[in-house]
């Protein structure tokens, strides 16, 4: 396996690591996921029927709903949480569901991370550290 380091700026600390799931775009956490099976099911969507337990699960941003917290918290007491999460722009609600439910977040990668990371490559992310490891296989 061949790996790059990237830097990056945390929001919510931690380290978690999986398989990538990445789609350029923003997601509603609160209609469109399900908490229960860990699935995208925001129509019309590029992650739409995406599983996102235990990957790392990088898009833009979300569409904004104080309900994102509820909802990742049930993902993650289901054990249907990703185990990290890469947006290339900050948004409170989806950084107050990451801190409610434990979840690193990281943002500002010194690449672009929809150029860098292929889907299904292995990506760990290091908050505290700064920096994310994404492996090709």
């Amino acid at each position: 396996m061949s790996g790059v380091k990237l830097r990056c700026r945390k929001v919510v600390g931690g380290h978690g690591e999986g398989p990538a799931v990445l789609g350029r775009t923003r997601l509603s956490f609160w209609g469109g996921f399900d908490a229960g099976r860990g699935v995208i099911t925001e129509r019309g969507s590029p992650l739409e029927g995406a599983q996102v337990a235990g990957t790392v699960l990088v898009f833009i941003s979300s569409k904004g709903s104080s309900e994102a917290s509820r909802v990742m918290a049930a993902a993650k007491r289901n054990g249907k949480a990703p185990a990290a999460i890469i947006n290339t722009e900050v948004d409170a609600m989806v950084a107050l569901a990451c801190v409610a439910s434990g979840i690193p977040m990281v943002t500002d990668l010194e690449e672009d991370p929809f150029r860098r990371i292929r889907p299904g490559s292995r990506v760990t992310v290091q908050a505290d550290e700064g920096y994310v490891l994404v492996e090709d296989g």
